[in-house]
């Protein structure tokens, strides 16, 4: 729909609108006013500028219709204080007079259309709707705007715009690590990203060169900027300059850029963290069996090159299921943690131990025989069957093997599979191997 509506289309509109209506001549006010408020969402009307002024402050209309000469206050007035209150208020000025001086004192007071009495009904519904068009069009981008402005100022990471080399907008966490309150002060401060940012890759380097950032970016295609923080020409409390990842775009047939810089060591930090969590097993803390199945894979292809040994052993807790049933899921969590931990606790750093689903643990051992993997797998047997483990005792059965040469991963794992059920099969609380 255009901001021209038709007199149907303008029926429409009308119903979502809240209207001011001022006339004192209450013969026109009542008619009008009967006429509007069949069609409008919500109409007040008022009989002077000091009343519709009132009625603003309280129900801030979507579009004013106003009367010029008026008792108490005048149109013109009452206009000039509305426009204070909400600038992009759309008002509609109604008049029989045609005074040069009043047209000027209109068009200083930022009116946005004249009707001349007496009033064509149809043509004030279609100016009332032809500003409604604009008055929902301008609150609903103020309303994206506030939501795009506040998502940026809670994002973590440093968020700045810019058009023709001037900083437009910087997020409240860019902001506060300046110490600015205001993009105002940022400007009082900083008269652009120069004054701030140096670029350090292969063709710039902190002590100097390719200060001016928007010429870099147009010289180079680089999707990522690595630079630092002139802690020198800033109020930061801070020794050396700190490293940041630089990622830009251009907005689409604009002239300004956004800028995003997140600080390297949190980068780093996090993606570890993510990382972790990737591979590691939320209960346990041990690895996952994504991971461990990666590991093997990695040795088994190696296996190929090279010759060294790899052992495997598999376990689980014998009848684990009762543990659960009779002392409740915590309590057979704690277990699985308490176990996870003991056995953690004697593993190298070369082996990977791993939670291979529910009570099933998996340990891949290099560089070990079968022979020694039998001990490591009978000594564990020992401690798990001393150990009161969350004030319960518990046994658990192993099946170990030693990878055969030319066998896949998926092989050695269910020949220590087969012998962990044989274990188990034949009385638990066993090691076959």
């Amino acid at each position: 729909m255009g901001v021209e509506p038709t007199y149907v289309e303008s029926e429409d509109i009308l119903k979502d609108i809240v209207l001011l209506y001022v006339e004192d001549d209450k013969d026109i006010n009542r008619q009008l006013s009967f006429f509007l408020r069949k069609r409008v969402k919500m109409l007040f009307n008022a009989f002077d500028g000091e009343e519709g002024l009132e009625l603003f402050k309280i129900q801030s209309p979507d579009v004013v219709v106003t009367d010029i000469r008026m008792p108490k206050m005048d149109g013109i007035q009452m206009v000039r204080h509305i426009k204070k209150i909400r600038r992009e208020t759309k008002i509609i000025v109604t008049t029989a007079f045609n005074d040069e001086e009043y047209f000027i004192q209109a068009i200083d007071a930022q009116i946005d259309s004249f009707i001349k009495k007496p009033i064509d009904p149809r043509k004030l519904v279609e100016t009332i709707a032809k500003f409604a068009i604009v008055s929902f069009q301008e609150r609903e981008l103020y309303e994206k705007s506030k939501l795009i402005s506040f998502t940026l100022n809670s994002l973590p990471n440093f968020i700045v715009t810019m058009r023709n080399g001037k900083v437009e907008f910087a997020n409240y966490t860019f902001l506060s690590f300046l110490n600015c309150g205001s993009i105002k002060e940022f400007h009082g401060k900083y008269e652009s990203l120069d004054d701030i940012l140096s670029i350090n890759t292969q063709y710039c380097n902190i002590s100097g060169g390719c200060t001016n950032i928007m010429s870099y970016i147009k010289e180079h295609s680089e999707e990522e900027i690595i630079v630092s923080i002139n802690t020198e020409n800033t109020d930061i409390d801070s020794c050396s300059p700190r490293a940041y990842i630089l990622k830009y775009a251009q907005l689409p047939e604009s002239e300004t850029y956004v800028f995003s810089l997140t600080d390297v060591e949190n980068y780093e930090n996090k993606r570890k963290e993510l990382e972790i969590i990737t591979i590691t097993d939320e209960l346990t803390g041990l690895y996952n069996k994504r991971y461990f199945n990666e590991t093997l894979s990695l040795h088994v292809n190696n296996r190929q090159r090279y010759d060294y040994p790899i052992s495997l052993i598999f376990f689980d807790i014998d009848h684990f299921k009762t543990v659960n049933d009779k002392y409740g899921h915590l309590l057979g969590d704690c277990v699985l943690k308490e176990l996870a931990k003991l056995v953690s606790e004697q593993t190298r750093g070369q082996d990977v131990l791993a939670r291979w689903g529910g009570e099933e643990f998996v340990v891949l051992m290099p560089h070990i025989d079968l022979d020694g993997a039998v001990k490591f797998a009978q000594r564990l047997r020992l401690d798990i069957e001393g150990q009161n483990m969350c004030d319960i005792n518990i046994t658990s059965s192993f099946g170990v093997v030693t990878y055969i040469c030319g066998e896949t991963g998926s092989d050695f794992l269910n020949r220590a599979d087969a012998l962990l059920y044989e274990a188990k099969r034949s009385g638990r609380n066993k090691v076959c191997f």
